[in-house]
């Protein structure tokens, strides 16, 4: 999200009003200061990129109901992906609760899973999108975690040995 400050105010400032994000270059004429980034929930107001852009916006999350889950899923599935096996971070947690293996995970195992994938999350300017095959490396990874160290603690060094003899 670190870029999204610099879009939006470049967005606003598109014909070299009196603001400046630092990052900004102004002779950058030729490219559309238009971004996706505007129509996102955590996009800064536009009362803070007009008064202070320099100044980072304090990003916050919302807090969003099954129901505007359901609208964000439903409008994902409309987006131009560019390729094949390319989904929207939604469209990612969306498999994961459908994921018949997910009731057998903690929330730590969750968090694994999201931290793991927020490194793989690229963004187009509509939107983030990830490879599903990134998704299903994080999940199998996880599930595997917790079959060996279950096989470890059921099983432990010792017994392991007398089994093998």
């Amino acid at each position: 999200m670190d870029h999204m400050q610099y879009l939006v105010v470049r967005s606003h400032n598109p014909e070299d009003q009196d603001f400046k994000h630092p990052l900004e270059n102004s002779d950058d004429r030729e490219y559309d200061h238009m971004s996706g980034h505007a129509l996102m929930a955590t996009c800064p107001p536009y009362s803070h990129v007009r008064k202070t852009p320099n100044e980072p916006y304090p990003y916050k999350m919302p807090e969003l109901e099954s129901a505007d889950l359901s609208k964000l899923l439903d409008l994902s599935a409309r987006l131009p992906l560019g390729a094949e096996g390319e989904i929207t971070p939604i469209m990612a947690w969306t498999q994961i609760i459908r994921d018949p293996r997910t009731p057998g995970l903690t929330k730590e195992d969750l968090e694994r899973v999201r931290d793991d994938l927020s490194t793989k999350v690229r963004c187009y300017g509509f939107g983030a999108v990830l490879e599903e095959f990134e998704l299903n490396d994080a999940m199998n990874s996880v599930i595997a975690e917790k079959a060996t160290l279950a096989f470890d603690l059921e099983f432990g060094p010792q017994q392991l040995a007398v089994m093998a003899s």
